[in-house]
């Protein structure tokens, strides 16, 4: 009993945080959950425009951020959270360095590396330390073939934890 509990204080926690329109980034974002508690971590997977505290981010190890592609771009509305989190951060509400991040998400056609690198870019003006491997899965592959690809969210969630420690 002593052991297990020594184990739950010790376990890294994990955030997600995704924006979706159609319930694929959804998909992935419950995928690289299920992946981290496998690596042990403890997961929390919160919803763009679900109430929930900004403040919350401060109280995990790391945070996977994932969007669909808009336009190249992440969608307005993970933009607006994340310039609230800014907005936090400038007023030394959240301190996010030493912190780490890593990004996910999905795409229709094209523009993904370059959301990639929008989100990464975001999240590292915040203070995170930005993983460079990234999951981003084109929709098509999601929805023909979704056992596999959802596997790949999984493993990616798993080593992402795993990078916590």
């Amino acid at each position: 009993m002593k052991q297990q509990r020594r184990e739950k204080v010790n376990a890294m926690k994990v955030l997600v945080v995704y924006d979706s329109k159609t319930g694929n980034t959804q998909k992935m974002a419950e995928a690289i959950a299920e992946g981290a508690k496998e690596a042990g971590a403890e997961v929390a997977v919160k919803k763009i425009g679900e109430p929930f505290p900004l403040t919350i981010l401060a109280e995990y190890d790391g945070v996977a951020f994932g969007s669909p592609t808009r336009y190249a771009d992440v969608t307005n509305e993970m933009k607006d959270f994340l310039s609230h989190v800014e907005g936090y951060v400038k007023l030394g509400k959240m301190k996010m360095k030493g912190r780490k991040a890593g990004v996910f998400g999905s795409y229709g056609y094209d523009g993904a590396w370059v959301m990639e690198e929008r989100l990464k870019g975001y999240v590292a003006a915040l203070g995170y330390t930005v993983d460079p491997k990234v999951c981003v899965k084109v929709d098509n592959e999601i929805k023909t073939r979704m056992k596999e690809t959802l596997a790949e969210c999984k493993a990616w969630g798993k080593e992402f934890a795993k990078s916590l420690k």
